[in-house]
């Protein structure tokens, strides 16, 4: 097992499946997702084997298939286990009117928790890239998004954050688009400056946007 470079990370109920209720199961699937993870920071999503994982998590390569049907199930979890970790970033800033009580510092603060998670979890970037490329796997993700969506309408029916003159569903349908498709840009670029760059953009494409409905 090779020292790890990143911190262990919290990983919630399984997406893929159902949750083993043993606590030894569940500490070896934190251990394979953890494993996975520090491997995606030196190799491409396609080059990583359940040898190599079981190698770095320093268990058998049997117990990775107790778990996991093959490879691309070990990644397709951790990606959406990451994904729903930045999902609920957005929700509990959206909702923090305490801290920031204008939308448009939340918007703010959302692109840089965006950005940050990009920046700070490695191993998410090339897994987004992976996923992005075969679209048919990743719809299976729009319903862990929908929460997003549910949560964003909510608010605005309400007339929270000033919310008037549209349709709050199709609004935060819109909002959400907007925000995947620049979080695949800043994912892909090769700097952090061209990433904040792009981060800068999605915050003027989405504070133009809303200040069609919001009111300050």
């Amino acid at each position: 097992m090779t020292v790890s470079l990143l911190p262990s990370l919290n990983f919630g109920p399984m997406k893929t499946r159902e949750t083993p209720k043993q606590a030894r199961a569940v500490v070896r699937i934190h251990l394979i997702l953890n494993a996975t993870a520090q491997l995606l920071t030196e190799n491409q999503p396609s080059a990583i084997t359940t040898t190599m994982i079981a190698k770095e998590a320093g268990i058998p390569v049997s117990s990775i298939y107790r778990y996991f049907s093959d490879v691309s199930h070990v990644l397709y979890e951790l990606y959406l286990q990451s994904a729903q970790q930045l999902r609920d970033k957005i929700v509990d800033i959206a909702d923090n009117s305490d801290t920031w009580p204008g939308w448009r510092d939340r918007v703010r603060q959302i692109i840089l928790a965006q950005r940050d998670h990009i920046q700070n979890n490695p191993h998410y970037p090339p897994l987004l890239m992976h996923f992005v490329s075969q679209r048919p796997a990743v719809a299976a993700e729009d319903h862990e998004r929908e929460y997003v969506t549910d949560f964003l309408e909510m608010r605005w029916r309400q007339g929270l954050d000033g919310f008037q003159g549209g349709d709050p569903r199709v609004v935060a349908q819109t909002v959400l688009q907007i925000a995947v498709t620049m979080e695949d840009l800043i994912a892909a670029q090769p700097s952090r400056y061209q990433a904040d760059t792009f981060a800068k953009e999605t915050l003027t494409v989405l504070t133009s946007y809303l200040s069609n409905y919001l009111s300050d």
